[in-house]
């Protein structure tokens, strides 16, 4: 029988039962970090990305906030939009922003003990909304601790930002459930609003999960929904769009042109994926303890290491998910949960969680991971399903992964045995403790079985087996202590710190080893290598025409040698190792041995050109085609590459390069830095704003800047507005008229003023809409209900 409990509980014992939730979650994960936190100074460094990204993108930021330096910022990459590209990552996150108001020293010590919080509000977030459909507080504390360590989780400790969004996305589904069951006014668009904030990348999967929920959700009697409840619902889902615009119209304005967002599925890739493993490596991921990033074991593969795939449940594994599905048949959960599979299994339908992209993510897999886990909570509190067959399942995929574990594999003549996971001791680790949970989940349904109650005995079972399953995951990818505290030398520890710096009125770039990107963002040095995503699309554009893959970061090599003069880098840093302990010199033209400081031998650039300066000869867009990518980087220390457009306008001013190509030894490459230096600019000074410089010339000419060409900047020359030219294919450049002249950029981060405007209406119209609904609710009052618990079954616990 169907039917609904209405649960009369005091707001103490409420906020105790979230206020543990939140305890258990935030514990657990703490545990697990501490360890590596006593043996690393109070840090706690991972591998990959976390390191490379996380860690260095939360300094740098935290310095953009705490100094006010919300629009231009010069120390990602060649420079960038700092709204736009830290969207993404952090400035949409009420974490990131409780980082700014700690110490400034504290905030790198804070990063594991905010991410526990995260896990902490996740389980707590999860809880509240599973348990509307348990009657047991410890099956929905449960529940939310499969949600918060899940394999989907564990995976992505890797990616800092996206336990930001996994820890609030249970609110949207409670504020779904409260709009149409309650009648709860704005609650969803405040849900919506958050989530716009938080992430945008993740919101566009969010909105299309929640229009699959409520399709779904709308042929379950316990889900009231009605015409008048949806259109308000797509009301508020408007309001919230509106209200996040501050943040949501400048993020999308910045990512608009990259390259990374416009790739698509044509033809067969719709239909199946080209990767062979990818489909065994999502079932397997439900099953077992996921792979960490980068090393996926079982089913090796170079593609999608990435992609975020996990959703292994600590502990049950499928047996609750598999046994709700065998005896809940025609369940909104199973329908949903099942529409997913398809979706996961299917590349189109898998890309339209995030706008159609080409590129395989499964960063959406949280989502029905939420689900999975309330059908593992309703297992565990309804008495009268049987688990036998989600046991059995569960334990013949564990044997079909072991028996493809020892699948021979061939390498030359050599034929061996139990090697076809790329690591196979952590492998069997992994498979040891699924195990072992899959005896202890059996043993708990024994009891069950018997009559005894288990869910007092299987919430610590539980809190036990995501320890341990994290744990499995963490220690494989963190780094040793000698690694970890060479790092902390090298790029956090202040006692450390490299001596060199800039200054408003002395901007300079630096180069750095390959592997060492993100290094100078702790240091406070703009550097040309940088590991970062979302950046510019002119520096998209720039590195490809001169050979250079321009993905995930810029890593232009050395043998490109003329960037390093066009973009004023004045030092590069070589690190000390075992086979350069002394220094011996760097293959650059002009770059002598300067100092040896905090691990790294440091090279002076003796020809280092400031920042802007003008030529004397141009190439056209279309002459530049003609050359090969080995020709062109050089070519940019001669001339200036116009656009075809703007060549009519000031080739008077300059002469046509010939049409031959030249080949540029090192003599010529520093003759060439020496005319360009002799009409630089006098002054350059910079600030978030913009910059200015002052030059003298003795002919009307173009100034070229080696700061990326983008929408939001305007220029002044003598007070005068003049226009910018692309010059050199990704930057800018502003026409002068003889003699002296002062240059004024400004740069106002495009789409932030509108998207404020928008926020504000969308604050304007929420505010009349709570007060319309308000008046509406006092002339039509609804009988007073409390929270609500959609159970559709009867069952007596006795033990909660």
């Amino acid at each position: 029988m169907r039917f609904s409990i209405r649960k009369s509980i005091s707001s103490h014992s409420l906020f105790h039962n979230y206020l543990f939730a939140f305890l258990l979650g935030f514990g657990a994960l703490l545990i697990v970090y501490l360890p590596a936190m006593c043996l690393e100074h109070g840090y706690f460094l991972y591998y990959g990305d976390y390191n490379s990204q996380q860690l260095p993108f939360y300094s740098l930021a935290n310095d953009a906030v705490r100094s006010g330096s919300f629009g231009w910022n010069w120390y990602t990459d060649l420079g960038a939009n700092f709204i736009g590209s830290y969207a993404f990552y952090l400035l949409g996150s009420p974490f990131f922003w409780i980082t700014t108001i700690l110490p400034r020293s504290w905030m790198l010590y804070a990063l594991p003990v905010l991410l526990s919080v995260k896990h902490g509000i996740a389980v707590m977030t999860a809880y509240a909304y599973i348990q509307r459909f348990v009657r047991s507080r410890n099956a929905a504390l449960i529940g939310g601790l499969l949600y918060a360590f899940s394999g989907f989780q564990l995976f992505n400790l890797f990616f800092n930002h996206f336990q930001d969004v996994t820890a609030f996305f249970p609110l949207l589904l409670i504020a779904m459930e409260e709009s149409i069951n309650q009648n709860r006014k704005g609650v969803f668009a405040l849900a919506v609003a958050l989530m716009g904030c938080i992430n945008y990348f993740f919101f566009t999967g969010q909105a299309v999960f929640l229009v699959l929920y409520f399709i779904v959700r709308c042929f379950s009697k316990d889900f009231h929904a009605t015409p008048k409840k949806f259109f308000r619902l797509a009301f508020e889902a408007i309001i919230g769009v509106l209200l996040a615009c501050f943040l949501l119209l400048p993020s999308a304005l910045a990512i608009l042109a990259n390259n990374r967002i416009t790739s698509r599925l044509y033809g067969m890739d719709m239909l199946a994926y080209n990767d062979r493993t990818r489909i065994w490596r999502i079932i397997e991921s439900f099953f077992l303890i996921p792979d960490v990033p980068a090393r996926p074991n079982l089913f090796s593969s170079n593609d999608a290491k990435w992609a975020s795939i996990g959703g292994y449940l600590p502990l049950f594994s499928m047996v609750g998910v598999l046994s709700f599905c065998k005896y809940k048949d025609g369940h909104w959960a199973k329908r949903l949960v099942l529409l997913c599979a398809i979706c996961a299994f299917v590349p189109i339908l898998n890309s339209c969680f995030y706008a159609l992209n080409g590129s395989y993510y499964a960063r959406w897999f949280y989502m029905p991971i939420c689900i999975m886990a309330l059908m593992t909570a309703y297992v565990l509190d309804n008495t009268t399903i049987s688990a036998k067959y989600g046991l059995g399942i569960s334990a013949l995929m564990m044997a079909v992964f072991g028996v493809i574990s020892i699948l021979p594999t061939k390498n030359g003549d050599k034929v061996t045995w139990g090697k076809f996971a790329e690591y196979p001791l952590h492998f069997y680790l992994v498979l040891g403790i699924c195990i072992l949970s899959l005896v202890a989940t059996a043993f708990l349904f024994h009891r069950r079985c018997a009559g005894k109650p288990i869910l007092a005995m299987a919430l610590p079972m539980t809190i036990a087996a995501c320890t341990f399953c994290t744990m499995t995951v963490v220690y494989f990818g963190a780094y040793t202590p000698q690694r970890a505290e060479e790092y902390i030398d090298k790029a956090i520890d202040k006692e450390g710190d490299v001596k060199i710096a800039v200054s408003e009125d002395d901007f300079f770039r630096i180069d750095i080893s390959k592997d060492r990107d993100n290094y100078p963002m702790f240091w406070g040095l703009p550097c040309i290598r940088a590991f970062h995503s979302i950046v510019p699309a002119s520096i998209m554009e720039f590195y490809p025409e001169i050979g250079v893959t321009r993905d995930v970061a810029s890593r232009p090599e050395r043998s490109c040698k003329a960037i390093r003069y066009l973009f004023s880098v004045r030092y590069y840093f070589d690190e000390v190792t075992p086979d350069n302990l002394e220094p011996e010199g760097i293959d650059l033209p002009g770059f002598s041995y300067y100092d040896t400081q905090n691990g790294f031998h440091i090279y002076k650039n003796d020809y280092a050109l400031p920042m802007g300066f003008t030529f004397d000869t141009y190439v056209s867009r279309s002459q530049w085609e003609t050359y090969s990518e080995s020709d062109r980087c050089n070519l940019l220390l001669r001339a200036l590459v116009l656009e075809d457009d703007a060549v009519e306008t000031y080739q008077k001013d300059m002469q046509k390069l010939p049409d031959a190509v030249h080949q540029m030894s090192d003599e010529d490459l520093l003759a060439e830095c020496t005319e360009r230096a002799k009409t630089a600019c006098d002054s350059f000074t910079y600030n978030s704003k913009g910059f200015h410089a002052t030059i003298s010339t003795d002919h009307e000419n173009l100034v070229f800047f080696s700061v990326p060409w983008e929408e939001g900047w305007s220029a002044e020359v003598n007070g005068e507005p003049v226009a910018i030219e692309k010059a050199d294919i990704g930057f800018m450049a502003v026409p002068v008229p003889a003699g002296d002249s002062e240059i004024t950029f400004t740069y106002h981060t495009p789409g932030l003023k509108a998207g404020a405007l928008l926020s504000l209406g969308g604050l304007v119209l929420f505010a009349g809409y709570l007060t319309v609904a308000g008046i509406y609710n006092k002339r039509h009052p609804n009988p007073k209900t409390e929270s609500i618990c959609c159970v559709d079954y009867s069952t007596e616990e006795t033990a909660n």
